[in-house]
């Protein structure tokens, strides 16, 4: 054995003995059935192959740039991590059943005549090519940061703990492997992902891909769900109460529902577009991470909040409130928050702080042949309330009678006004009903008079009494009396003209 450094371990071991002479007898090492040679600076292992015994090696972290393990096929456990191997022959050691090459220059790994194997760990090696279809004993599977750009693993039935974290996988079906309980596979260009058959997962990584969805519905078992920097909008976590960590920083993700995750205690969201978030009934919080989002509300009066050592609401500038337990004690040890952010107990106090309002356009009501939108400065014109319905916009011509809503929102706030359009092509209209009941609709009764020809409008009731006499074009009449709101019922009036003449009807005041 050439390598001193190989023999000096040997003789550290008691198989050997001094002086350093290239030679050990091979009495010493005939029946050695465990080697462990790691760290021991060793550059050639020339002599390894007279181990003929031997089931175990270990030669992690030395210099090697070769090794020839052709003799040795009894080896059932083979550990070579952190060397300096290019290449490495494992076609005679068929009963290998664990073999662990990570962190060194392996452009390529044959391992189809190890179908004994049952780990297999190639972590940090150039390697673009591997094929484990003949080894279906697989229960452990990691090829972390290697070059793969394709991966078949349907015939690894018993694989349980799978890694290809940082490749460039487009694509991983896992629709066979139903004993799976861990999987990573981020830092991938993966699109899409159908975890749906691996009812058995328990921690879940899939960061840094290219996913827009993710369903997770059937994955009861799962402890940890980590899917951060995709473009994740939704995800339903409804049924996944085991879950204890949820990290999806950098997604998409416009709300997020975590009432029936009891037990989390880690929750990571930070760069989404969550609005509102309700975390009051996690009361095994220990780290909230919310930062960069567009947060209108949170609740974290969870009962617990002495747990939680690790606490981040930052930017999220339309944050007024945040529920606590105890306000004293966020103040002192929360204090990654926005400045206009206020701890609160309860909505009275978060009332205390003021609710922004938006301004709204306000518009009067309208009579007459057509109407032509003007432009406004604050809202949007609807069809319907709440910004529903069909869009206006400033210039349409309106020839039907019609509610039309102006519509201001921004993030967490809006606002909203109306008014009528009555088409009309009279000199003036005389409405036939109206309701005073304050919902901003029909609220008085209001003659229009569109060629200015009204002198005056008297109201009566059913036995003559005047109650109210009003100018053309006035706001209206709003159903009362000396004060008094009067009944549903008929009522009178009497219009006169410019030219005398009197204009008789009766119309309806609905309560």
């Amino acid at each position: 054995m050439p390598d001193d450094n190989f023999e000096r371990a040997l003789i550290e071991l008691g198989l050997d003995t001094a002086p350093l002479d290239d030679f050990v007898p091979t009495a010493n090492i005939r029946g050695i059935l465990s080697l462990n040679l790691r760290d021991k600076n060793i550059s050639d292992l020339t002599g390894i192959e007279d181990f003929t015994a031997l089931t175990v090696l270990n030669c992690d972290e030395n210099n090697l740039t070769n090794l020839n393990l052709t003799q040795n096929t009894n080896l059932t456990q083979l550990f070579c991590r952190n060397n300096q191997l290019t290449s490495l022959n494992t076609s005679l050691n068929t009963n290998l059943n664990i073999l662990w090459v990570d962190s060194n220059q392996l452009t390529g790994l044959d391992v189809s005549k190890n179908n004994k194997l049952i780990s297999l760990i190639t972590n940090n090696n150039p390697l673009n090519v591997l094929d484990v279809t003949n080894n279906g004993e697989l229960r452990v599977l990691y090829c972390e940061n290697n070059q793969l750009s394709n991966l078949d693993i349907s015939k690894n039935l018993m694989l349980k703990f799978f890694n290809v974290n940082n490749n460039s996988l487009t694509s991983i079906d896992t629709s066979n492997n139903i004993e799976l309980t861990e999987m990573a596979c981020g830092d991938n260009l993966i699109t899409s992902l159908d975890i749906s058959k691996n009812i058995n997962l328990v921690y879940f990584w899939c960061t840094r891909n290219q996913l827009t969805s993710l369903d997770v519905t059937k994955n009861l078992n799962l402890v940890q769900l980590t899917f951060g920097d995709n473009q994740i909008s939704s995800i339903d976590l409804s049924r996944n109460t085991k879950l204890e960590r949820l990290w999806a920083a950098k997604n998409l993700l416009t709300q997020l529902d975590v009432s029936k995750n009891l037990l989390l205690m880690d929750i990571s969201v930070s760069i989404n577009n969550i609005a509102f978030l309700d975390v009051s009934k996690n009361s095994n919080l220990i780290s909230l991470d919310i930062d960069y989002n567009n947060l209108c509300y949170l609740n974290i009066k969870n009962g617990n909040n002495t747990k939680i050592v690790s606490y981040r609401s930052a930017n999220n500038p339309f944050l007024s409130c945040i529920f606590v337990d105890n306000i004293a004690y966020s103040t002192t040890n929360w204090t990654n928050i926005d400045a206009a952010s206020n701890f609160v107990t309860n909505q009275t106090e978060c009332d205390a702080f003021g609710n922004d309002t938006l301004p709204v356009d306000t518009l009067n009501d309208f009579v007459g042949i057509r109407y032509i939108l003007p432009v406004i400065s604050n809202g949007n014109y609807f069809t319907e309330p709440g910004g529903n319905g069909t869009a206006l916009n400033a210039g349409d011509v309106i020839t039907t009678s019609q509610t039309i809503y102006i519509f201001n929102d921004i993030e967490c706030y809006s606002n909203e006004s109306s008014f009528k359009v009555t088409i009309s092509d009279g000199d003036y209209y005389i409405p036939k009903f109206f309701t005073p009941n304050n919902d901003g609709t029909h609220d008085y009764w209001q003659v229009y008079d569109n060629a200015n020809v009204i002198s005056i409008i008297n109201i009566y009731n059913r036995y003559g009494k005047l109650l109210k006499s009003l100018a053309p074009n006035s706001e209206g009449w709003n159903g009362t009396f000396s004060g008094r709101l009067l009944e549903s019922d008929d009522y009178w009036y009497a219009i006169t003209l410019h030219t005398g003449h009197i204009i008789k009807g009766h119309f309806t005041l609905k309560r």
